[in-house]
């Protein structure tokens, strides 16, 4: 299964996931290096320039799908997602690189259409997650969406130069439907909340 600057989108009822260009490295790397989100993941370089070329090897690799997470009523990019390290074996693949605006409202709907590709665009076996365990709002999240909590990876990740552990959640194609039932009725309220917002009915 190969990715190579791939073409999945998918449309929700208030967001939509569409692959990552190059005009967007500006605002990826803005979305990285802020405080409040750059506390939970890898360190970024603050250049655009690096991100770009970052991003061309991104586009070459396989098994790899990065997502820009859209606002439909107005095209806004929300926050970022992806599908990577695709073991093709067992059918699996890691999701992550996960992060929104300040404030939006999308991280549910985002979850609910990684969810989708994975299983009924990509057909995985599983999907599944890993998050710092410091993350306590993360974590809760996929606690409550029905992902099961398969392990704690001790200090598997340095981040500031201090070894964090890492909470795993894992989605497998058995589990999906009570995970699918969850996600789609949180965001179906999510939904109607923002269109009302939008005025729209």
């Amino acid at each position: 299964m190969r990715a190579l600057r791939h073409d999945l989108a998918i449309d929700g009822l208030a967001f939509r996931l569409r692959p990552v260009e190059l005009a967007d490295a500006a605002e990826i790397v803005r979305l990285r290096t802020s405080e409040r989100n750059g506390r939970y993941i890898n360190a970024t370089s603050p250049s655009v320039s690096d991100q770009e070329a970052w991003m061309e090897r991104y586009f070459e690799r396989s098994g790899d799908w990065y997502f820009a997470v859209e606002r439909r009523s107005s095209g806004a990019l929300e926050g970022l997602i992806s599908l990577y390290d695709h073991h093709s074996e067992e059918n699996t693949a890691e999701w992550g690189r996960w992060i929104m605006v300040e404030g939006s409202l999308g991280s549910v709907e985002s979850a609910w259409l990684i969810y989708r590709l994975a299983f009924e665009t990509l057909a995985l076996n599983a999907a599944y997650c890993r998050t710092v365990a410091d993350n306590t709002a993360v974590v809760s999240f996929h606690d409550s969406s029905g992902a099961e909590r398969v392990m704690v990876h001790q200090g598997s990740v340095v981040l500031g130069g201090i070894a964090r552990d890492q909470v795993e959640h894992r989605v497998t194609r058995l589990l999906w439907p009570t995970v699918d039932t969850k996600l789609k009725g949180l965001t179906q309220r999510i939904a109607q909340r923002l269109n009302r917002t939008d005025g729209k009915t």
